[in-house]
């Protein structure tokens, strides 16, 4: 790999939120979240975006954690999945398999200014967790649920850390 690349992949990984103790200090104070959902390319997802969306609501009262749809702090999932394809190695055409690669990302975003210029303000992760898995096609549905439980279950531990 070539040391600009290299480099530039190193800055984004450490401009990217996560879960550690000043990441969960950005939670503190915070009264009320928003909801946002994404699943990539909608047409073929097995998972709705409403089931998400829903379970993720519902875990948040649970935790009472109020959901507000006008809150300018959001919590945002993106889910991802891919289908394997796979090769035959006698007539070299590409046929689709029943596994699927799944990725969740977990982001509490919030409006934050820059320490050289407090008057620039955007909106960015302040906190993430992410998870990954193979899947075969029949469990991707169950799994992804599973993960976004556990990726809830990691933010509500970071909320409460900081707001007993």
């Amino acid at each position: 790999m070539n040391k600009p690349l290299f480099l530039l992949l190193s800055l984004i990984a450490i401009a990217s939120a996560s879960d550690d103790k000043t990441d969960r200090a950005t939670l503190k104070g915070v009264k009320n979240v928003c909801v946002v959902v994404e699943v990539a390319d909608q047409a073929q997802a097995r998972l709705g975006k409403e089931k998400l969306q829903t379970e993720i609501e519902s875990k948040l009262g649970q935790a009472g954690i109020q959901v507000d749809k006008n809150a300018n702090t959001c919590l945002y999932l993106n889910e991802r999945s891919l289908q394997a394809i796979g090769q035959q190695s006698i007539l070299r055409k590409q046929k689709l398999m029943a596994l699927y690669a799944i990725d969740l990302r977990l982001e509490f975003l919030q409006t934050v200014a820059l320490t050289r210029d407090p008057a620039a303000k955007t909106f960015a992760p302040t906190w993430s967790s992410t998870n990954m898995a193979t899947v075969s096609a029949d469990e991707l549905n169950r799994t992804a649920l599973e993960m976004a439980d556990g990726l809830m279950d990691q933010f509500i531990a970071a909320y409460k850390s900081v707001n007993p």
